[in-house]
């Protein structure tokens, strides 16, 4: 039996869009830890979107209705991942020992986070809407113009991408506030994932990465790197959010002073 050849590489992104699809309804089916199965689902669904991109340019309006179902279906789910997210950065900034005031705040974060998980799936039994949805983007990102999408413009489009990185880092140096910081972390992080998901598809595909192997390793480590420190900023500054709205200033008081002891060591981005 002759070896199998390996897929070239519009048909090798293809299956890495497919298989996004398919991982994503997979983590929306997990009953056994819904809120680790919705984190996980918005997290594909940031990796599909950037992914779809890379073929931007060749994918024209097909692309702009299922980034808006994307978007959809990312924006049902933020307030359960948030939620989610806030309960876990107080349990960390709280420690293995926490004190009365967290061990309070925390009790009372995981009960509104399972509150609205409650209610999501009252109105959205097992979130089969949910995955009947991203069955839908299935369908259509197969249908995409895949053999179009080749290497040059790829290349092209991470070039570009790097590009839009870099201008939103001089607007964050020039005035830092939350929305250039929020633009500068969701460029660093779409670029990281592309740079990712290009590794694997040369890989794939048996292609080299030739003069751009180096380059995009420092790229994708420094990427990696920026975007997980501008999500920590993020996160706790939403956990300072939530902890205001629950509407107990003496109780929370004490620990929103830590977190802005914790937010005092990212100045530096």
């Amino acid at each position: 039996m002759p070896p199998k050849s390996a897929p070239s590489i519009p048909t090798a992104l293809a299956l890495f869009a497919s298989r996004e699809c398919r991982s994503i309804a997979r983590s929306l089916a997990n009953t056994k830890d819904r809120h680790g199965g919705i984190h996980a689902a918005r997290k594909g669904l940031r990796r599909l979107k950037s992914l779809l991109r890379l073929g931007a340019d060749v994918f024209g309006g097909s692309l702009a209705d299922i980034e808006a179902r994307i978007g959809k279906l990312a924006t049902g789910l933020s307030p359960l991942r948030d939620a989610h997210v806030a309960v876990t950065i107080a349990q960390k900034l709280a420690g293995p020992r926490p004190s009365p005031a967290w061990a309070e705040a925390i009790t009372i974060l995981e009960h509104r986070r399972d509150g609205r998980l409650v209610e999501a799936l009252h109105k959205d039994p097992r979130f089969l809407k949910r995955r009947h949805a991203v069955r839908d983007i299935g369908d259509l990102v197969e249908r995409l113009p895949w053999r179009l999408v080749k290497r040059g413009v790829v290349e092209a489009t991470l070039d570009d991408q790097q590009q839009r990185v870099v201008s939103a880092g001089k607007r964050v140096r020039k005035e830092a506030t939350p929305a250039n910081l929020h633009r500068w972390r969701r460029r660093a992080r779409r670029l990281r994932m592309q740079l990712q998901y290009w590794r694997r598809v040369l890989r794939a595909a048996n292609k080299t990465a030739h003069h751009r192997a180096k380059h995009d390793k420092a790229s994708t480590h420094a990427m990696a790197k920026l975007s997980d420190a501008l999500g920590a900023k993020q996160d706790l500054r939403a956990l300072r959010v939530h902890l205001r709205a629950l509407k107990k200033p003496v109780l929370v008081a004490p620990l929103t002073d830590q977190i802005a002891e914790e937010l005092k060591k990212h100045r530096k981005l």
